[in-house]
């Protein structure tokens, strides 16, 4: 397939900058490349005949110095076609003659500068928009699986009243025992009991003859979750105990229990 000159090389070739040997040698026996050129001369005639060239705004030298790294021009295009005045810059390159039966579309008036600029932009956000779509997109089918995946909320299993000892009364709770899908139990503890100064209230699962005790951790609030360790036999300790530990160091039960209750399936 034949290789035309690139449109930027042309639209500086119309500004007056000369062009690399290869595209130099290209123009002069491509038509459709002459044609090309031709009109964006007629454009820039066009343009500068309006403005007039005092008023061309000249931008920074670093503007040009990024465009041509983004783009990636050769080293004849390296030097900024702004970078002189307009006047000191050679005519631009003579458009070969257009056939007079050929019809050439006006071009619309346009800042090859500002076109030069969007085209390297282009190069960036297309990828990084294309790798925000793909990022959106496995998010949300992510969203969607969850969204879909039913909540395993567990199934209870066995269930207490906790009932005050004589030194509570008026202290209440209940404990829940829930197993999820993958075989994890958890008691669930809900406490309604004033809060003792010097002392954190601890879980603890005991055997009906109180000869054996597991404790299961502190119970911050009124409600909280526990897991019970896979080896626990829960036929054995069957009972819950929610009891006043002071903070005196000793992890041993305190024999201070404020609420107890036995688990029922």
């Amino acid at each position: 397939m034949e290789q035309h000159c690139d449109t930027g090389a042309l639209a500086l070739g119309a500004l007056g900058e000369a062009l690399e040997a290869d595209a130099d040698a290209h123009l002069r026996a491509c038509g459709r490349c002459q044609h090309e050129l031709a009109r964006m001369a007629a454009t820039v005639s066009v343009a500068r005949s309006t403005l007039g060239e005092s008023e061309l705004h000249r931008p920074p030298a670093h503007v040009w110095q990024n465009v041509h790294r983004q783009v990636g021009f050769g080293d004849a295009l390296r030097s900024d076609p702004l970078g002189t005045p307009v006047s000191n810059r050679k005519p631009p390159i003579e458009a070969p003659p257009v056939a007079s039966d050929a019809t050439v579309a006006p071009a619309p008036v346009a800042s090859i500068r500002d076109a030069r600029e969007r085209r390297g932009l282009r190069r960036f956000v297309a990828p990084l928009t294309a790798a925000a779509a793909a990022a959106a997109l496995i998010a949300g089918v992510t969203l969607g699986w969850q969204a879909l995946t039913p909540r395993d909320t567990g199934t209870i299993v066995a269930s207490a009243s906790l009932d005050a000892l004589p030194a509570w009364q008026g202290a209440a709770g209940s404990a829940e025992i829930i197993e999820h899908t993958n075989g994890e139990r958890v008691v669930r503890i809900a406490l309604d009991a004033p809060p003792v100064s010097g002392a954190v209230q601890e879980v603890w699962l005991l055997t009906p003859e109180v000869d054996g005790l597991i404790s299961l951790g502190l119970l911050g609030d009124a409600r909280g979750e526990f897991v019970i360790p896979a080896e626990v036999d829960l036929d054995r300790y069957s009972v819950v105990d929610i009891s006043a530990e002071p903070l005196d160091g000793d992890p041993s039960h305190s024999g201070d229990s404020i609420v107890r209750g036995a688990l029922e399936s």
